[in-house]
């Protein structure tokens, strides 16, 4: 989800009022996976990369965020906060802005202020709403509608218009990246890319990827 200035990103800064602002420079790593949860964080500017590590040592990226989001991710099915163990690690993709809430804070907040807990839960539908949609795209048959099915969930998380149904993603993806998001291997997901750069849909100049999306896929992005 990445949350525009709207109204609704300004009804999350009140989550965060009291909070603490932080920078981090790029590819600095936030928090660590199995790390015990002491703030609750939102994204004023730049990306992040939520990963795990598989036994074998590789690194496997398991979702983006972006300005408007808030993470740790899950932490919130936990009721007991102060047992709760991080799940991923979070690196910064890009110079980063934080605002960094205690946990202990954030979460006496949302308990006690009805307007407050509101705005949170509306958070965490969308959130399990966007999740949902990913795992939903993990389901999708065919190596070529899974990276297909990808491209929205890239130019909402990390995209810019350019015109024409066109997107420019803010960021360099890496073929890796794409093949961890699709649950594909990193050969067939180039295999992919290629094919849809051979349609123009995917565009890839110096590291840089424009995306045209269809109107039904624009449409979702709206939705």
């Amino acid at each position: 989800m990445n949350f525009s200035m709207s109204l609704y990103e300004k009804s999350i800064g009140k989550l965060f009022e009291n909070a603490n602002k932080r920078k981090y420079p790029k590819n600095q790593l936030i928090f660590y996976q199995g790390d015990p949860l002491s703030s609750i964080c939102l994204i004023k500017s730049g990306y992040i990369k939520a990963y795990t590590i598989l036994d074998s040592g590789d690194i496997r990226t398991l979702f983006l965020l972006g300005p408007g989001d808030i993470f740790p991710i899950a932490f919130s099915v936990n009721l007991s906060w102060d047992n709760y163990s991080l799940r991923y690690f979070y690196q910064a993709l890009s110079e980063v802005e934080l605002l960094m809430a205690d946990k202990d804070h954030f979460k006496k907040a949302v308990e006690s202020q009805p307007d407050l807990t509101m705005i949170y839960l509306t958070y965490m539908a969308a959130t399990n709403e966007a999740i949902i949609n990913q795992l939903e795209m993990l389901k999708t048959k065919g190596a070529i509608n899974k990276v297909a099915h990808l491209l929205p969930y890239l130019v909402k998380k990390i995209g810019s218009p350019a015109g024409n149904q066109k997107y420019k993603l803010q960021l360099k993806v890496s073929h890796q990246e794409i093949a961890d998001l699709t649950g594909l291997t990193r050969e067939t997901a180039t295999q992919q890319i290629k094919k849809l750069e051979k349609d123009d849909i995917i565009d890839q100049k110096k590291g840089t990827w424009v995306i045209k999306l269809s109107e039904e896929q624009e449409e979702s992005l709206r939705g």
